[in-house]
Formats: C-alpha cells, sequence, structure tokens
C-alpha cells in the first residue's frame, strides 16, 4: 500500500458538505497549496434533492437552486392552508446539479485533486491526520471528515432515522399547480408512527413525490413504493404517470451525540458533525451555515479550527421532540399541526432554522400541548 505526498487538507467524502467546504475553500482567503478530496463513489447520479428556506439571494449556491417558490401548502387531516412564506423563499436544489456545479469549478482550481477510493481508516497524529484507503494512505495537515460518523449511544437515548423514497414523475397532461409545493402532506395512515408526504412540482406535468417517515428504522423499498403508489392514485386518480428518477435514503435523527474520537486534526462535518437536525432531517442549509464557520475560522488563521457546535437549547427541543414522539402519547401528526396552525409562519421558520429568540420560542412550545412537553422537557432535563 502506497504512502501518498502530504497535502494541506483532506476532505474524506464528495457529498454535500465535502463539496461545500471546498468550494468556499477555494473562494475564501484560507491560505494553502494542495487539498485531497476522497470518496469511494463518483458524484454523477441524481441521487438527493435538496429543499430548504432562507432569506437570501446571494449565497454561493444560488445558482444551483432549480426552483423556488415564495408559498407552500400545508395539509392534515383536519387543518389546510396555503401559507405566503416572505421574507422566506422555499428553495430546492438536485444533486446532480449542485455535484456538477462543485466538480466543473473545482476542477478549474489546481489546488485541488480528486481520487476514487474506498475509505478504510482516519486518524490524528501529533502533525498530521492519516486517511487509509484500499489504495493507500493519505496524509494531511488536518481532515474534515463527512465519511465516518460515530456516536455515543446511550441506553436512555432515542435515536430514530427520518428515512424516505422520492420519485420524479412525469404525466402527459397538466397535474400539478407549479406556483405552490405541498411542504408536508399527513393525510396518510400514521401507523403509530410519524408519516407524511412531499410533493414538489417542477413543472405542470413533473413533481417529487416523496414518502417520510420518522422511525427507529426505514421500511423496504417495496414499502414505500406501494405508499407512493396509492398518494398518487388518491390525489390524481386516473392520471397515467412515468416514474423517470428515484431516490432512497436515510437520515439520523439521533438525541445521542456525535462524537470525535479521531483525534483534534479531524474535523467532522455534515451529518458525521451532526448537522442534520434532529427533529426535522433538514441538513443542506445547518451545513452550509457551518461550513461556512470553519471557512471563517481558517481565513482567521486558526490552525486548528473547532467543530461548530449547534446551540445548546436547540438541541434540548430536538431531545424533547423526540422523546415526544417516541412516547407516543401525542401524535407527530397532531404536534406539527398545532405548529403550523398557531404560529406565524416567518416566526415558525426562523425557530426552525435556529435563528429565533428565547421568548419566540417560549410562545412556539407553549403553542403545543404545553402540559404534556413541559412534562417531557423535565424528564429530559433530568436524563442529562
Amino acid at each position: 500500500m502506497s504512502q501518498n505526498p502530504g497535502y494541506d487538507y483532506i476532505i474524506a467524502g464528495m457529498g454535500c458538505a465535502g463539496l461545500s467546504l471546498a468550494v468556499q475553500l477555494s473562494r475564501s482567503r484560507v491560505r494553502f497549496s494542495k487539498i485531497l478530496v476522497l470518496d469511494k463513489e463518483l458524484k454523477n447520479k441524481n441521487d438527493r434533492t435538496w429543499c430548504f428556506w432562507d432569506k437570501e439571494n446571494h449565497n454561493w449556491y444560488e445558482p444551483l437552486v432549480f426552483r423556488k417558490w415564495g408559498q407552500f401548502r400545508f395539509r392534515s387531516t383536519d387543518f389546510e392552508k396555503k401559507f405566503d412564506l416572505h421574507p422566506y423563499q422555499y428553495k430546492l436544489v438536485r444533486g446532480i446539479d449542485f455535484y456538477n456545479y462543485c466538480l466543473d469549478e473545482l476542477r478549474k482550481d489546481p489546488r485541488f485533486e480528486f481520487v476514487q477510493d474506498e475509505l478504510l481508516e482516519i486518524s490524528s497524529h501529533e502533525n498530521y491526520a492519516i486517511v487509509k484507503g484500499k489504495g493507500g494512505y493519505y496524509q494531511g495537515t488536518l481532515v474534515f471528515n463527512s465519511a465516518f460518523r460515530n456516536q455515543t449511544i446511550k441506553t436512555n437515548h432515542i435515536n430514530y432515522v427520518q428515512h424516505f423514497m422520492g420519485w420524479v414523475v412525469e404525466t402527459k397532461t397538466d397535474c400539478f399547480d407549479e406556483t405552490c409545493p405541498v411542504f408536508m402532506d399527513f393525510n396518510t395512515e400514521q401507523e403509530n408512527d410519524f408519516r407524511f408526504f412531499y410533493l414538489i412540482p417542477y413543472s405542470k406535468t413533473k413533481a417529487l413525490v416523496e414518502y417520510t417517515g420518522f422511525s427507529p428504522g426505514a421500511m423496504k423499498p417495496e414499502a414505500y413504493a406501494e405508499k407512493l403508489k396509492i398518494y398518487f392514485q388518491k390525489n390524481h386518480p386516473g392520471t397515467p404517470y412515468t416514474v423517470i428518477e428515484t431516490e432512497l435514503g436515510s437520515i439520523p435523527m439521533a438525541e445521542s451525540a456525535f462524537v470525535n474520537p479521531y483525534g483534534n486534526r479531524v474535523i467532522n462535518i455534515g451529518t458525521a458533525g451532526g448537522h442534520s437536525k434532529p427533529s426535522t432531517g433538514y441538513t443542506f442549509y445547518f451545513i452550509q451555515k457551518y461550513t461556512a464557520q470553519l471557512v471563517a475560522q481558517l481565513e482567521n488563521d486558526k490552525r486548528i479550527p473547532e467543530e461548530p457546535r449547534r446551540k445548546a437549547r436547540f438541541l434540548f427541543y430536538d431531545k424533547v421532540m423526540l422523546y415526544v414522539l417516541h412516547q407516543k402519547k401525542l401524535e407527530g401528526r397532531a404536534i406539527f399541526t398545532r405548529l403550523f396552525k398557531k404560529n406565524k409562519i416567518e416566526t415558525l421558520l426562523d425557530f426552525l432554522n435556529e435563528a429565533s429568540d428565547w421568548k419566540t420560542e417560549l410562545k412556539i412550545t407553549g403553542s403545543m400541548n404545553s402540559r404534556f412537553f413541559l412534562a417531557s422537557a423535565i424528564k429530559k432535563l433530568f436524563a442529562l
């Protein structure tokens, strides 16, 4: 097994977090000579779709936004509303567009090198870090890791996954309202769980339809497919359609802490750094936020940056939410229905983006079943 020459930085993982960091480093004032980007797979498939909301239109990824809307619809069994999102916009980025854009830009920067290799181990040493792959050892001053995940799993902690299958469907006749996505549709059997659909229109004849669940484990692919068939037939009866793309995945919704057993020269990013929000699964927005923080530290000549951490109170809110969902005394569908029914949409989106203040957060948490949530919060507080 060969020893490769040293690099300033190694980015282990060529997904959303790794490529987001790489592009921001390329555009930054950080001084470096060579960065290695490693992954076992070439990013040449549309394997992901990221949706998020923000107020800005000048972020580095804005050219990648495939669709954006100023409104979305929320549906439940006893409440439905179309929300005007101003000053937010709901945005969609397709995985293939993201990969192509990032890789095209980075390949024009001679300071970046790309290697396809299966990654096996990662470790820190006194003055450098090592990534071991099937094809050799790679040495860098720092490694930014999104490929290896490690959590401290405690017996009293709840560790769910958000699991999903999405179909991009196409019809021959006009079928979808292209001006308004369906953000959440809870008109489906909850199965003593927490289940909903998204419907994201690309045009009047093309849309992403996604079935999502929160639970300890994922489902078999054929089970998702059956749910999607039923949903489409129910909402568009008699309309022929073709499935032209499929995406399948799961995201940790972990109460347990993501830990770093690799040493201080390995900086965890993305889901490996705990940047997927446990109560919602939203990842893209938080990846951009925390990779920008890392780049800012490096621009300020911090040789070994600190791993960005979410604020403690938002971590606690997520713990309480997971506990409530796990106890199944209050249906998840009812919780989200009350959130959207009782709160101003801008205030709620601020809260979900972790950009609210504590006074607002008290009002939002109070809009739910406050007695049960208070009891759950006390239990989780004493369980810390």
